[in-house]
């Protein structure tokens, strides 16, 4: 058995006029005469039902039991889930609800014989047992042995699970005339809290008939797998005979949930290796794309032919491949369901009929598993190459793929901010900051990116948004939180909000806060669920937006476990999804643009459901949903299931291409992006964008292998269309999508890795797209600090609110090292200041001076002595938290040399006593009106003493210095003399 989606997937080979095998259907089904119902039948049909607590022992299942006195109604039947077509009774005591209900649905048939075995798809909550004309056919979540009227389910099914549909087949046990289909549905125990059931019925054509291209995924084929060698047969020929082969719906195999059941052999330690499949399918040419996608699900491994023709190999080894070749590897965990997609050129095709053939091979013979399935459809359309360019917010090296860690992990290229955190203070007022920080919106004042609001939700129970006022310090490139206060939420007309998960911004400034929950209560009785709605707030009032009529939710976008919404530039047509109920794509098409206060509301609906969660068809339908009334916006979910809107197992966000225009959404349970092109009533080119498969990632440490995982969340688009996904699953990363990316040639990169306990939510851009917030929920409390742009210590120990960029962009920069000097042209004995000039606040220094003294400074502003005439080198290397600029070297930077010193006064110049006790005397030639003076230097060149004093002592004029107080014992100094220009040194000793 597998799980399905509202009805049987092998519905769609008999409901697609594409395909050719309805030819079959059709005459088949023309001899049913209907008495009750029809068959086969879908989910939602029309049953009798038996809600009234009482035990009817064993004749009920049986044909000719008197089920007059019955109620009837559609399916989805049950209670406690709220999107129920039909609600059960489960008795006058809630704590003790009854344990089975009852259900026959009868129809006719003349001709048993024309049907091959019967396909069940069934919905239960929690356990059933299906019986055909009183046979038990199907038995699922109940125990083994006697099953009475007080027999419980064997576990309690819950989440998404309640509205999974699960697949099951039975030997053909119709007979002529009158048939029916008896089910016993089961509680898990008498206080649980739903309840529910839906069926559908279909069967395995006994004769298959070419298919018209498109060929969907779960087709049916003919296939051998008997054990017998074909390698001397022209098997894959057109003219080839396979009329004798079995008939089955794909996928096929052992081991694993199948549709159809193949045999491997009578010996399981020695299974057949190889098992052929073949299925005939017209085509016209002029209709088919340029090149054509085969999506191949093989468990192991796999040649395809056209025609006769090797078209491609998946997981098999080079050269002749003969009935014992096993496949090149193992398949297991999720790639045993991967539809591997191979690009072919239609040529291999001609037009009309066309032989596709596919030979199965198993690892070895004592493999557990075996499996195959494959469709055939136009590839898409070629996009052109993206190149990232530097500078751009989503040009960066992946990360190396990781489980969680105690720290958020970003590119090298991206730094992050703290803004907000769980139990920081509103301003103002004494109230804290809630946590499970979700939808994180940016939304600019007058289109600025660098001030603004940001919208933070809080999945609470009860709920609430935060608006923070913040803007951007062009200074310290960093933002800074102006005023935080929460929305009002709580007044006697709003009543109260819940589990506020994601949202939208609007193109004219508003925020979308989406209330996740559906808890009931009109506490305010103004007819309305006080719970369950999108709810439209002003950031610049931090209020509900008021219409006209004072504040209320968006009635007309109906209610129900709302997730997400966006709006189009259009401001009239909005998408959005619902995680749990329907877990249904939503189209709102407001009656004015800018007002979502009116509208009318649509479902999705596909044309044929998914199979192994990959589109079938590309097309679907949207379905109105009536929401005029209160009543009806009260319960658009449950008209929404009545109408067929298809279930995607948990849409959790949608998005808008900014370039293409295609509507994006994520499907949680199902693990994929879907996208599709919306053309009014119906929509086209319904694909998997991206999820479901392993993809490469190009990292630091080379490229490496990471599933996608689960858990598809969040949805956003930069400006040059990549898409971000941020997942509440797996590993729970952020990924960003190239715009270039198919399954076929997959694009994808690995963004972030949140801290331990942590899943990343609501991305939203600034419109210059230099700046992303978004928030990290419910982190682990014993996470270890790490810096952020400001360099300081943060850590994620509770819900926090972010914003990123380049490293460029935000925080302190790495320094640029300059400087100047003092002097750039001095003499020997001279001391030269430096002065930094650096940009971006370095916090160390690192000098080398060439020829001076000190060689090498860490000071900020160092002093150099210079005694050697010369012309010398000066470097400055600088850092900070950030980085360490480039060396800076200037040469030739400090020249050195005597100037103005004639032999004549150099040799009239005399220093005395030398080695002095303390008293020196620097005897002068006649100065014959010049100024004389003279210094005295360190050997680190710090002047110690100046004088001009100069005393005649006839012809010759003498300074006098007193070095007793400065000077050390055994010193070297200098001193430097100057007589108007002139100048000379010297070197004093000190006893």
């Amino acid at each position: 058995m597998k799980k399905n989606q509202l009805y049987l997937r092998f519905m769609l080979f008999f409901s697609m006029c594409t395909l050719s095998i309805a030819h079959t259907m059709g005459a088949v089904r023309s001899n049913a005469t209907v008495l009750n119902g029809t068959f086969p039948f879908e989910a939602g049909s029309n049953w009798s039902y038996n809600d009234t607590g009482v035990d009817l022992g064993t004749d009920w299942r049986e044909i000719g039991y008197d089920d007059a006195a019955w109620q009837s109604g559609p399916a989805k039947f049950g209670y406690g889930d709220g999107n129920e077509t039909t609600t059960l009774d489960f008795g006058p005591d809630a704590s003790n609800k009854y344990p089975t209900y009852y259900f026959r649905y009868e129809f006719e048939i003349e001709d048993a014989s024309l049907y091959g075995d019967l396909l069940y798809s069934i919905l239960n909550d929690d356990g059933v047992v299906v019986y055909v004309n009183g046979t038990e056919v199907v038995r699922s979540n109940m125990p083994e042995g006697t099953i009475t009227y007080t027999t419980y389910a064997s576990s309690t099914i819950g989440g998404s699970d309640e509205n999974d549909f699960e697949d099951f087949s039975s030997a053909n046990l119709l007979q002529n005339g009158t048939n029916v289909i008896a089910v016993e549905l089961h509680q898990a125990d008498s206080g649980s809290s739903d309840l529910g059931f839906d069926l559908a019925l279909d069967f395995v054509p006994l004769t298959i008939e070419p298919a018209a291209y498109p060929l969907p995924a779960q087709s049916a084929w003919s296939y051998l797998d008997t054990g017998v060698s074909l390698d001397a047969e022209p098997w894959t020929t057109i003219d080839y005979d396979v009329s004798s082969w079995a008939i089955g719906l794909a996928p096929l195999g052992y081991g694993d949930p199948v549709n159809t059941e193949i045999s491997f052999g009578p010996d399981a330690n020695n299974k057949f290796i190889t098992t052929y499949f073949s299925r005939d399918l017209t085509v016209e040419l002029s209709e088919m794309a340029e090149m054509v996608a085969f999506g191949l699900n093989r468990d192991d491994g796999a040649v395809v032919y056209v025609n006769g023709v090797e078209v491609f190999r998946d997981n098999m080894p080079d050269g002749d491949i003969d009935y014992l070749t096993t496949s090149s590897t193992i398949v297991s965990g999720n790639d045993e369901n991967v539809y591997f997609i191979h690009e072919v050129p239609k040529t291999v095709f001609v037009d009309g009929l066309n032989r596709i053939s596919v030979e199965l091979h198993n690892r070895d013979g004592q493999s557990s598993d075996l499996k195959f399935d494959m469709y055939i459809q136009d590839a898409e359309e070629p996009v052109e190459p993206f190149e990232c360019s530097e500078g751009e917010i989503g040009c960066f090296t992946s990360i190396t793929p990781t489980g969680q860690t105690s720290n958020m992990i970003l590119p090298s290229e991206h730094r992050f901010q703290l803004l907000l955190k769980q139990g920081d203070v509103y301003s103002g007022g004494d109230n804290t900051v809630p946590g499970n920080n979700d939808f994180t919106g940016y939304v600019p004042i007058e289109g600025s990116s660098t001030l603004g609001y940001v919208s933070v939700n809080h999945e609470n129970t009860p709920g609430g948004v935060s608006i923070l006022d913040v803007h951007f310090n062009e200074d310290t490139l960093l933002w800074e939180l102006d005023q935080s206060q929460p929305v009002d939420l709580y007044n006697d007309v709003l009543v109260t909000t819940t589990r506020n998960c994601s949202g939208g911004v609007t193109p004219w400034g508003t925020v979308v806060t989406a209330e996740e929950s559906t808890n009931s209560g009109d506490n305010n009785s103004d007819g309305y669920e006080d719970v369950g709605w999108l709810v439209e707030i002003d950031p610049e009032t931090a209020s509900v937006i008021d219409y006209g009529s004072g504040q209320e939710k968006l009635w007309a976008m109906g209610r129900m476990n709302h997730e997400n919404v966006v709006v189009s530039e259009d401001m009239v047509t909005a998408y959005y999804g619902e995680d749990g109920g329907t877990d249904c794509v939503y189209k709102f098409v407001a009656d004015t643009p800018g007002d979502l206060s009116e509208g009318t509301l649509y479902v999705l609906k596909l044309d044929t459901p998914l199979a192994n969660n990959e589109p079938t068809s590309p097309t679907a339908t949207w379905i109105q949903v009536p929401n005029t009334t209160k009543a009806e916006r009260n319960n658009v979910r449950n008209a929404a299931a009545a109408l067929g809107g298809t279930n995607f197992n948990g849409v959790e966000d949608c998005e808008i291409h900014p370039l293409t225009g295609e509507i994006y959404f994520t499907s949680k349970g199902k693990g994929r992006v879907y996208k599709f092109s919306d053309d009014g009533a119906t929509i086209s080119n319904f694909r998997t964008f991206v999820g479901g498969m392993s993809y490469d990632i190009a990292t630091a440490n080379g490229t490496l292998t990471e599933d996608w995982g689960g858990g598809n969340d969040n949805l956003t688009f930069d400006d040059k269309g990549n898409l971000w996904v941020l997942q509440d699953g797996g590993n729970n990363y952020i990924w960003v999508v190239r715009p270039d990316h198919t399954q076929a040639n997959p694009r994808v990169e690995l963004f972030a890795s949140m801290p331990n306990g942590s899943e990343p939510t609501g991305l939203t851009f600034t419109p210059d797209f230099k700046f992303g917030f978004f928030s990290v929920q419910h982190p682990n409390g014993n996470n270890t600090p790490q810096l952020d742009a400001t360099f300081s210590e943060v850590t994620f120990n509770a819900s926090a609110t972010v914003v990123f960029a380049l490293n460029e962009n935000m925080g302190v920069q790495a320094p640029v090292a300059d400087f100047e000097a003092s002097t750039t042209n001095t003499v020997p004995g001279s001391a030269v200041t430096f002065t930094d000039l650096s940009v971006n606040t370095p916090t160390s220094w690192f000098w080398t001076f060439e020829g001076g003294i000190p060689a090498t400074s860490t000071e900020q502003a160092p002093t150099v002595a210079y005694l050697e005439e010369g012309t010398f080198d000066v470097s400055l290397t600088v850092s900070n938290p950030s980085g360490t600029s480039e060396a800076l070297v200037k040469e030739a930077y400090i020249v050195v040399q005597l100037l103005g010193i004639d032999e004549v006064l150099k040799n009239e110049i005399s220093v005395y006593p030398n080695p002095t006790d303390g008293i020196v005397n620097v005897s002068l030639p006649e100065l014959n009106g010049e100024a004389a003076t003279v210094t005295v230097f360190d050997m680190l060149g710090r002047t110690l003493l100046t004088s001009s004093e100069v005393h005649n002592n006839g012809a010759n004029q003498t300074i006098t210095l007193d070095l007793s107080n400065i000077m050390a014992s055994h010193q070297v100094l200098m001193l430097k003399v100057q007589v108007g220009a002139s100048v000379a040194s010297y070197k004093l000793l000190t006893k």
